[in-house]
């Protein structure tokens, strides 16, 4: 019995980080500080904490939620995004008790993938935080002098990835329907030239034998993005 428990317990801790990792969907999702916290928060009890549970029985139930507690704290002070400017991509933009975040300032010491789904993923992270900055509302004679301020930013990394697009169309969207224009063929335009510039593709880059099955899991993943964001130009333009 004892050794099952040890077995669950390993599976469990096992799982942690690629769980941790598919979290980060969340960030650029549903970037709301409860919504984070709570995901995280239950991510850290499941997979870390309770298997503690079982490799020490003796754990007293204070110190449990004592961890519990301060993990949440900190994903509640860390929030989805960064503070950091947005005016430096390069920066980290994923809240610090993500896996990105917490991975990202480190990636220049892992394997290609590993950087390379590090990049994208706080990318997504920094468009979001664009996405927020947003005015609430936007006079019509301004939204030219806006939308260079949101080219001036997005021109600015030098690897523009085709995943990040449909947060890009939300962020052109957002602009749009800030001001008293509707069906602005400036969005069709804006995608247009985005589209020709975020063009760095995950799904067909060569990574080396050992970085599977991490590798593949990026391409496909990424890939779907990359392949059918367009989808969501066709709908804004109805």
């Amino acid at each position: 019995m004892k050794r099952l428990k040890y077995l669950f317990g390993a599976i469990l801790f096992f799982m942690a980080l690629p769980t941790w990792r598919l979290l980060d969907w969340a960030l650029v999702t549903l970037p709301f500080p409860v919504a984070i916290t709570a995901a995280q928060t239950l991510w850290s009890t499941l997979f870390l904490f309770f298997p503690m549970t079982l490799f020490r029985p003796d754990m007293k139930k204070r110190m449990l939620l004592l961890l519990i507690f301060t993990f949440a704290s900190l994903s509640w002070i860390s929030g989805p995004t960064t503070s950091q400017a947005t005016l430096e991509p390069t920066l980290t933009h994923c809240g610090r008790t993500s896996y990105s975040g917490f991975f990202y300032p480190i990636r220049d010491l892992l394997s290609p993938v590993h950087q390379d789904d590090l990049e994208i993923r706080n990318q997504m992270c920094w468009v979001v935080k664009l996405i927020k900055q947003v005015p609430a509302q936007i006079l019509p004679e301004d939204l030219a002098h806006q939308l260079n301020i949101m080219k001036f930013k997005l021109l600015k990394p030098q690897l523009k990835f085709r995943a990040t697009l449909p947060w890009i169309t939300f962020l052109l969207g957002n602009y749009l329907t800030s001001t008293e224009l509707k069906n602005s063929p400036l969005l069709i335009q804006n995608l247009g030239f985005w589209s020709e510039l975020y063009s760095e593709e995950i799904s067909s880059r060569n990574y080396e034998w050992y970085e599977w099955p991490h590798s593949a899991f990026v391409k496909f993943e990424y890939g779907l993005i990359e392949e059918n964001w367009e989808n969501i130009k066709l709908e804004i333009r109805k």
